[in-house]
């Protein structure tokens, strides 16, 4: 995976903690002005990606498979999975970001489901044409739900987006399951400490909590995460809780000082420094922007 680099800026719209509400969706074309129809391959460290091809031919890699799509076709590409795709110019076509940590959420319960994620998946040919027209439909109310505001909208995509996932699991569920290429012990390992860091934040903060989940020493966990994904376990850990103070903030009306102490924070003042130096406003001052932005009127 070394030879493939981290993204955060280019290909999606920031890390994992910026994706407040639920999941970003463009169309491809949305941003050919970045990438003019070729994404070199890369990986995100917390964020799973959709992609749904609806017109137009695109090759690609997929950890280390080369693939040839005609459309109609999906692709699934959890965290830590490379890609990169050479489009058709003008072709049509989506694609979701979703944080793993709600992936794992929405799985939860569902081992069934949650066996399919973990891993890259593509669906394409006649076989699946009907079905992956429905999810093409999926998607197009998708991207409308996306474009309103008020606080019923994340309740809408939260729904939309495991129709799409239930979609996904009933194009493979007849399909050979085979292990995904390339990945190698230490992206293994990472995979395994994100899925543990969804499935337990926050109560679970530290790098020795998550260590000795997965029976090895802090220092072999940290030294594998930063040579797979160029950031320390540490920092994904920081992102995680970033991620979950936003949506507090937005999404309940609990006072600051209450998320403060919910996050395992020792004080509000502490919560409100962390906060801050990461995002360059305050809790109440993102609260306010972010609701605005929702359509709500509402001020913390």
């Amino acid at each position: 995976m070394n030879d493939a680099p981290l993204d955060r800026h280019q290909y999606v719209l920031g890390s994992a903690s910026a994706h407040v509400g639920l999941l970003n969706c463009e169309r491809i074309a949305e941003r050919r002005h970045i990438h003019n129809w070729s994404v070199a391959p890369h990986y995100h460290e917390g964020l799973s990606q959709l992609f749904l091809f609806g017109r137009g031919h695109v090759t690609g890699q997929i950890d280390d498979r080369h693939a040839s799509l005609p459309s109609p076709a999906l692709v699934w590409a959890p965290a830590l999975c490379r890609h990169g795709f050479d489009y058709e110019p003008e072709m049509l076509g989506w694609v979701i970001t979703i944080p793993g940590t709600d992936v794992a959420r929405l799985t939860e319960g569902r081992p069934w489901l949650r066996e399919k994620v973990q891993k890259p998946q593509v669906l394409l040919g006649e076989e699946h044409a009907p079905l992956l027209a429905e999810m093409q439909r999926l998607v197009r109310r998708i991207e409308e739900e996306h474009q309103r505001h008020g606080m019923d909208r994340g309740l809408a995509l939260e729904a939309l987006f495991q129709l799409l996932l239930l979609g996904l699991y009933r194009g493979l569920s007849d399909a050979p399951d085979t292990e995904p290429t390339g990945a190698s012990r230490g992206s293994r390992l990472v995979q395994c400490f994100q899925e543990l860091l969804d499935q337990h934040m926050p109560a679970a903060r530290s790098v020795t909590a998550y260590a000795a989940m997965m029976s090895v020493t802090p220092t072999h966990l940290s030294r594998t995460v930063k040579a797979v994904t160029g950031c320390t376990a540490g920092e994904i850990i920081q992102d995680r809780i970033l991620l979950e103070a936003k949506r507090r903030l937005v999404f309940s009306d609990h006072p600051v000082a209450e998320i403060a102490y919910a996050l395992d924070f020792s004080s509000p003042s502490y919560f409100s420094r962390f906060f801050t130096v990461r995002t360059g406003e305050t809790p109440a001052g993102f609260r306010r922007r972010a609701r605005h932005a929702l359509g709500d009127n509402e001020t913390a």
